[in-house]
């Protein structure tokens, strides 16, 4: 977390490239209470009885019978560990669910050093577009070689070195531009409907990442501007620190910037909330068949000054969360553009060998009963920036969002 003149508060997205892996999916917390081992033989053999339970035998055995013709007669040698990657690659693709997603080995351990912060990449956070499955860009991370190249929000990756992205999955194309630092990397951008594409060579670099900034954002009527880019396990200690550096000033109003916020740590997002909320529910999650499976609840503390929350379009998952809770206690307005609308839960499962894969389990619902996924979040206060802007890199001049919810939070406190 670094404190910055207002200048300087052009800030970054989250972790290094291709964080695909971790961007758009809450609730997975390795190493916590959400990561799922399959690797003990009694657990194996469970789960192959309830399969042959519930299925017939029959499928399962014509799967090992092709996967057996193919090692046997293909013209080719294929490595066995292939072919059952393949089959289990195959099984999660069925399911048609961009954040479902089967990990080899190499992917699953670059996914593990991810969520640990740190990653060797050009910086760039990574979304798929659901209705053309294009690979976009949700940020650059400030610094990062991919924000020194000048890739902005909403670039389409079209093609890595000479491989095409079409048809390829977020961690396919994360794998794909992620490597070893000082290696090179060739990206081939599509930008506002240009039917040019953009070419940049990129030199990979060590990515690290702080998820907060704060300032005094209006000196005159004493409000305070905290910025989270992404939840990850530090995210609430430091957004305390920084909350508790601005109370000291005796701030009169608080501006949270939630835009281009892609989301993280459930657990990070509810203890900021229970900073905010006051004593009530903050969101709960809901399985197959509407089972209940959790919910947060905040205690009675909360934020003694007004509080505005800034949202996007690539504001989403946990962000949404955050904001969606605050809008539904009437804790403080939203200001910006309708949000993303990523409302489902993803966890974590690391197998035997090594290799893992994360699947939707669930949904979340804000306190009022909505579920966002696929919707987005209303602003209560609709702002367009120029478009083709970012966020991070604006001026607080050109900045027509921030500059509204400073007008928001002024009037929340009558401060003329």
């Amino acid at each position: 977390m670094r404190k910055n003149n207002w200048k300087h508060i052009s800030r970054i997205a989250i972790l290094c490239l291709a964080i695909s892996l971790f961007s758009f999916f809450i609730g997975t917390t390795v190493g916590g209470k959400q990561l799922r081992e399959v690797n003990a033989k009694n657990d194996a053999s469970t789960l192959l009885t309830q399969v042959k339970d519930e299925h017939d035998s029959q499928d399962l055995k014509a799967v090992s019978e092709v996967i057996q013709i193919v090692k046997d007669k293909y013209i080719k040698d294929v490595e066995m560990e292939t072919l059952t990657s393949g089959a289990i690659k195959g099984v999660i693709d069925s399911l048609g669910d961009p954040y479902s997603v089967f990990m080899n080995k190499k992917e699953f351990q670059d996914f593990i050093s991810s969520l640990e912060g740190s990653l060797s990449g050009v910086g760039i956070v990574l979304g798929i577009d659901d209705s053309t499955q294009d690979i976009i860009v949700v940020s650059p991370i400030k610094g990062s070689p991919a924000q020194k190249a000048g890739i902005l929000p909403g670039d389409i990756i079209v093609k890595v070195n000479d491989t095409e992205l079409s048809g390829k999955t977020l961690d396919e194309a994360a794998g794909m531009i992620r490597g070893e630092k000082g290696t090179k990397v060739t990206l081939y951008i599509k930008r506002n409907q240009n039917s040019d594409l953009i070419k940049l060579e990129l030199v990979r670099d060590d990515i690290r990442i702080s998820t907060v900034d704060y300032n005094i954002v209006d000196d005159a009527a004493k409000i305070g501007y905290i910025r989270i880019s992404f939840f990850d396990s530090q995210t609430y200690n430091d957004f305390k620190i920084a909350l508790d550096a601005l109370q000291k000033q005796k701030i009169r109003g608080l501006v949270i910037d939630l835009r281009d916020n892609p989301g993280g740590s459930l657990d990070e997002t509810v203890k900021i909330a229970d900073e905010i909320l006051g004593e009530g529910l903050i969101v709960y999650t809901e399985g197959k068949n509407g089972n209940r499976l959790g919910e947060y609840f905040s205690d009675e503390s909360k934020t003694s000054v007004p509080i505005t929350v800034m949202v996007n379009e690539n504001s989403a998952s946990a962000s949404e969360i955050l904001a969606g809770a605050i809008q539904d206690h009437k804790a403080g307005k939203l200001v910006g553009a309708k949000t993303f609308g990523k409302g489902s839960v993803q966890e974590v499962f690391s197998l035997e060998d090594g290799s893992g894969m994360k699947i939707t389990i669930a949904k979340y619902y804000l306190p009022s009963g909505r579920c966002i996924d696929g919707k987005g979040i209303e602003p209560d206060f609709s702002v367009k920036n120029p478009e083709g802007s970012n966020s991070f890199d604006l001026s607080k001049e050109k900045d027509a969002q921030l500059l509204k919810a400073i007008e928001v939070t002024k009037s929340l406190f009558d401060v003329k």
